[in-house]
């Protein structure tokens, strides 16, 4: 051993092995492990209820985005705006909706150069447990309409839709994580690993 008891491997002088390499006989059948773009289109796909609950999460950015534009109408044909609360949040459920409508369909038909962007902006909707508490939050727009809304039978049902949506998502991860490793975000336009991995909840 070397001064301060390294290994005599640190210090190549004192290290009297001759370094051999050895090339390894692979058959000449192995082939590449497929990649995880291949992976994520084969087996997310084919899980029905991750499926289902993406066509669900779908209806309900459709909803909570007609919530939003109703609002937004109804506050116009009003008259006056006396009070800029229901204008702001009926602009965030227009926003809000559009975010998850659109990363709903990045997983169905992914975009290389908009997956990128949401990835990278939006992290948090790449994995279950983000994007049910994502749900849950912005259920919470409805709540804040409340009785002031001018639709409320759309904005009960469009809040409650979104928080059991948001439920369910984090009922997956905590209790059926069999199926919640079945889900894969969409990788279209990552081009290694670690940035698939990256900024997700």
């Amino acid at each position: 051993m070397s001064a301060y008891d390294e290994p005599t491997w640190v210090n190549p002088a004192t290290n009297d092995a001759p370094a051999t390499t050895e090339e390894a006989d692979t058959g000449g059948h192995v082939t590449a492990p497929p990649t995880p773009i291949e992976d994520y289109k084969k087996a997310s796909k084919k899980s029905l209820p991750l499926m289902v609950m993406s066509i669900l999460n779908i209806g309900a950015a459709v909803m909570m985005a007609a919530l939003g534009v109703l609002t937004l109408i109804e506050v116009n044909n009003s008259g006056g705006v006396s009070d800029l609360s229901e204008p702001f949040l009926a602009s965030y459920m227009c926003m809000f909706a559009l975010l998850l409508g659109l990363y709903e369909f990045l997983w169905w038909m992914p975009t290389p150069n908009i997956n990128r962007i949401v990835r990278k902006n939006f992290g948090f909707l790449y994995g279950l447990l983000g994007k049910g508490f994502y749900l849950i939050f912005v259920a919470c727009l409805c709540v804040g309409l409340g009785t002031d809304a001018k639709i409320k039978v759309l904005n009960y049902s469009t809040g409650g839709c979104w928080i059991i949506m948001g439920l369910v998502h984090v009922f997956i991860v905590c209790f059926r994580p069999e199926l919640a490793v079945q889900y894969h975000a969409p990788t279209a336009g990552l081009s290694s690993p670690s940035d698939q991995l990256s900024n997700v909840v």
